[in-house]
């Protein structure tokens, strides 16, 4: 096995971090990986915050449902969906005006830039973060700023155009940290050989087995009768998702508008 595919399987989610700042040339190397990322027609639709003010660290924290942790890293790698400068730069010279008189149209910008911009930000992040790990720093996706998206844009003077779609608290590894990996799904029900396929109802109950074993304790929860009643109330059906779910819909909403 080597290197790269060693540390991808040794990576964890680090939620505590070494008190030690960052170095400014580890701090270089992860910015200039995350920046060399696949991206879409090299269009770069992303912009990242470099956030060390512990106040403001404290705040975002809260805004990304009170996790504290975050504030405790030494420095917040917050990851934005940008479609601000190209739609300006457009604007700058005279892209709309060009498009009418070659009869094809002014697009605004709508859902498939919204999208586009997700995916560069989200690749540029990941690339980020391995690079990081290689580094022996460590970090924790943070996707709860969804959440407090009008707040947070707010606090970060974000332009309409731009998201925050992701915050990366990074630190080094504290000393004789014990690394505890998550079980994941086996492979035989996530890759499948040339069309999907649909699993049946034995085969999901197999799948789910071993979480339903490690999670689920019906002596505990109340009402749950299985795992899958048990993560609902947890996850999908909790305040924290009805939230994000009214937020990303003022988001969409907010990119339907025709910008002035």
């Amino acid at each position: 096995m080597n290197s790269v595919i060693q540390l991808l399987k040794d990576r964890v989610s680090l939620r505590r971090f070494d008190k030690r700042a960052i170095r400014e040339e580890d701090m270089e190397v992860i910015l200039n990986a995350a920046i060399s990322s696949p991206t879409a027609c090299n269009q770069m639709l992303y912009s990242i915050l470099k956030v060390e003010d512990q106040e403001r660290k404290e705040q975002i924290a809260e805004l990304c449902n009170h996790q504290k942790f975050i504030a405790s890293a030494p420095v917040l790698l917050i990851f934005l969906a940008d479609q601000y400068k190209w739609d300006k730069y457009s604007r700058l010279n005279g892209v709309e005006q060009y498009a009418e008189a070659e009869g094809i149209g002014f697009r605004q910008l709508d859902l498939a830039d919204l999208l586009l911009a997700f995916e560069d930000t989200m690749i540029a992040a990941h690339s980020a973060v391995i690079a990081a790990e290689s580094l022996g720093i460590g970090s924790c996706y943070i996707g709860s700023t969804l959440v407090s998206d009008g707040e947070l844009s707010k606090l970060l003077n974000l332009p309409p155009q731009v998201v925050p779609l992701m915050v990366l608290p990074m630190g080094y590894y504290p000393e004789n940290f014990k690394r505890v990996h998550t079980p994941r799904f086996e492979k035989r029900f996530v890759v499948f050989e040339e069309t999907y396929h649909p699993l049946n109802d034995e085969e999901l109950e197999e799948m789910f087995q071993s979480r339903a074993e490690r999670y689920y304790h019906p002596l505990e929860k109340e009402r749950a009768e299985n795992y899958a009643q048990l993560f609902y109330k947890q996850k999908r059906g909790s305040s924290f998702m009805r939230l994000m779910t009214q937020s990303l819909e003022e988001i969409l909403s907010r990119w339907h508008k025709k910008w002035q």
